[in-house]
């Protein structure tokens, strides 16, 4: 019985050693994952739970997940109101089928809105992080880049806002995409093949731009490994993602033919690099400035981001390099530029760390200062993005109930606000607007429609009714309603034009109609 108890207590000292061994083992190598999780789980879910209503838009994405649940989980042919007049649903539908999933189960639409993208955001952390140990095998630096990265404003607000319900989607879909095809180019197995088609198959399904990014940088890292048999295997994995798409791609090729499809992808000013390139090339590099502007803004991201650009290019690791160079040259897509100069910081600061190891400089001093100057660049980040509001309140609710129960559906309506604020109302009202940039990219109108936003926005900025009226001539435009913030400079212009009724005000809104 002795021995019995003996060996029994050297079983449980084993496994207990084995325990706190495996656990270490994980702590050491995910560590900074975890780190990072605990620290932007705070940031992610901030305005998920200050406000009932989302910050962003996603009043499009809203209506279309409406639509499908409605409709009992089939791809409607359209969607109404945007476009505007209404815009074939050639829209990729899987983030919607998951909204109207929830909507189906009881779940609030503003519950999800607010919720969902953060969710998205933090699923998003692991893939990142695993492609970044996968491009430089430094598990630090990767904590660096998800710190600069994911508090930038610019990739905050595309993807931790409303409209993340599909970006935030779409992004964990691409970074998971990318990090098992490059795994698939250096060392090709069944289950990775498999892992990168079905995910990029199913971005291809979420979101068309985030599949464009995905095929630019994937060029990057077969060109950057630079072996033959590569082709081969970026072929394979094209024609996986194809396979999993196909039922929706087949359907709405069906329905809709591919002008649609090609229409939106050359939107977004994808394409103009290259117009330019042709015209003027003195006009194409400042596009690639302007296009750069958005990441040499940021001092601190720069300041790590751009010799990270140089240091690989030296040790001859071509991936974000090229990456970064092709993104450059992308439309409205900017934000991606930042998640690559992300990666670059991250992966310089860990080598600067690492380059102070033997030499006289301390290099505890090295990192804590490296350490201060990177929290320094997340905290400036954090201190704008928390200062985001939410575009529509109850008061918009309010305003969008009287006029679906007291105006003719028919009527179509101008309005005279923020651009953000403005994509909520198609789908608040259930009217068609006169000016709408969002799902015009279907249609070929976009570049168009948005400049004309812009330009009634001017008209506002300065205060000046006439300017706006002038824009409607030009357009040959005539609203039946007229929506407005609640402002007394435009309430006594409209006044005394004697055209406009005032049938509506809140504290926030003015509705108006023609006498």
């Amino acid at each position: 019985m002795t021995r019995l108890r003996a060996r029994n207590l050297f079983k449980s000292v084993i496994i207990c050693l084995m325990s706190r061994t495996l656990v270490h083992s994980f702590l050491m190598r995910y560590l900074p994952l975890l780190i990072g999780i605990l620290l932007m789980a705070p940031v992610f879910f901030f305005h998920a739970f200050r406000s009932v209503f989302p910050p962003g838009y996603a009043g499009m994405f809203t209506q279309m997940a409406e639509q499908i649940a409605t409709a009992g989980f089939s791809l409607p042919v359209e969607i109404p109101h945007y476009g505007p007049g209404g815009i074939p649903f050639v829209y990729p539908p899987l983030a919607h089928f998951l909204f109207a999933l929830a909507l189906k189960l009881g779940i609030s639409k503003w519950a999800y809105l607010r919720l969902i993208p953060p969710l998205f955001g933090l699923i998003t952390l692991v893939p990142f992080y695993f492609l970044m140990r996968e491009l430089a095998e430094t598990r630090w630096g990767s904590l660096t880049a998800i710190l600069l990265t994911f508090t930038a404003p610019a990739v905050f607000s595309i993807h931790l806002w409303a409209a993340g319900v599909v970006r935030g989607l779409a992004l964990a879909l691409c970074l998971t995409g990318l990090l098992f095809y490059l795994r698939a180019l250096r060392k090709p197995c069944w289950h990775v093949f498999l892992l990168a088609g079905v995910s990029l198959g199913l971005l291809l399904t979420t979101h068309l731009l985030y599949t464009l990014f995905a095929a630019l940088v994937g060029t990057a890292f077969l060109l950057a490994e630079g072996k033959p048999r590569g082709i081969l295997t970026a072929l394979v994995i094209l024609l996986l993602a194809l396979l999993v798409a196909s039922p929706w791609l087949g359907t709405v090729l069906l329905w809709h033919g591919f002008e649609s499809l090609w229409i939106a992808a050359s939107s977004h000013r994808n394409a103009d690099f290259f117009s330019l390139l042709l015209q003027n090339f003195g006009d194409a590099l400042a596009y690639l400035w302007q296009n750069l502007a958005h990441v040499t803004r940021n001092g601190i991201l720069t300041a790590l981001a751009l010799p990270g650009w140089f240091l690989l290019v030296v040790r001859r690791q071509f991936h974000l390099p090229a990456a970064f160079l092709f993104v450059l040259t992308m439309g409205e897509a900017w934000f991606f530029l930042v998640l690559l100069a992300g990666m670059m910081a991250g992966i310089f600061s860990a080598w600067l760390v690492a380059r102070f190891r033997e030499e006289s400089v301390p290099r505890r001093a090295i990192t804590l200062f490296l350490a201060a100057f990177i929290l320094l660049g997340a905290g400036k980040n954090v201190t704008e993005i928390i200062h985001d509001e939410p575009e529509i309140d109850a008061y918009a609710l309010q305003m969008a109930k009287f006029i679906r129960q007291e105006t003719d559906p028919a009527h179509t309506y101008l309005y005279v606000g923020k651009i953000n604020e403005a994509e909520w109302f198609p789908y608040l009202l259930a009217r068609t607007p006169v000016f709408s940039p969002w799902g015009s990219e279907w249609k070929g109108d976009y570049d168009e429609q948005l400049q004309a936003l812009i330009a009634l926005r001017t008209c506002q900025m300065s205060k000046d009714w006439m300017c706006i009226e002038t824009l409607l001539a030009e357009k040959d435009i005539r609203p039946d309603l007229l929506i407005a913030p609640n402002q007394r400079w435009l309430f006594e212009q409209l006044k005394q034009t004697r055209a406009w009724q005032l049938i509506y005000e809140n504290e926030r809104y003015q509705v108006w109609t023609r006498r």
